[in-house]
């Protein structure tokens, strides 16, 4: 760290202790992922998923030539504070490839400041760039505040996703 720099949990600690109309937080500088983030990715994940895989994990995943998910980080005065994954797919049936947004995840203390619009907003950008017609989420039935993000950000109630637990 340099000179008047502090740590990341130092600025946690001070951006969680702020009322969410005190003093705006700067705007995220959002990135896509690399391998060299993977241990940030596993912290993020083992917050929002309770997934706890190793580092070495992700980067292998993220160096793989032919995946189809593309993590994107907020950071904050060079702390990771939130993720995206864009996964975006070439179908068989359809010319334009099949977008979705998942895991999305703010840090809490980051909520409610515009890091989870920006990480969405970034998604949408590359999907449009790929040329899929329209993006989709997924989100938890009584996951109601991401919903009223999500609408807010124009999306709306489209299908019904039905799933089956395989193992």
């Amino acid at each position: 760290m340099g000179e008047g720099q502090i740590g990341c949990k130092a600025l946690w600690r001070i951006i969680s202790t702020m009322s969410h109309r005190e003093t705006p937080l700067p705007h995220p500088t959002l990135r896509i992922a690399e391998p060299a983030d993977a241990s940030e990715i596993a912290r993020l994940n083992a917050l929002f998923n309770d997934v706890h895989q190793p580092p070495e994990f992700y980067a292998a995943r993220m160096g793989e030539a032919q995946r189809a998910d593309t993590p994107i980080l907020a950071e904050i005065d060079g702390c990771v504070v939130g993720m995206v994954n864009l996964r975006l797919v070439k179908q068989v049936f359809y010319p334009e490839p099949y977008a979705e947004l998942t895991e999305l995840f703010v840090e809490e203390a980051y909520r409610r400041r515009g890091v989870a619009r920006a990480l969405i907003e970034s998604a949408e950008e590359l999907a449009r760039a790929a040329g899929a017609p329209e993006m989709l989420i997924l989100t938890d039935f009584y996951n109601h505040p991401a919903q009223m993000l999500y609408g807010a950000l124009g999306y709306v109630h489209h299908d019904i996703v039905v799933s089956k637990k395989l193992s």
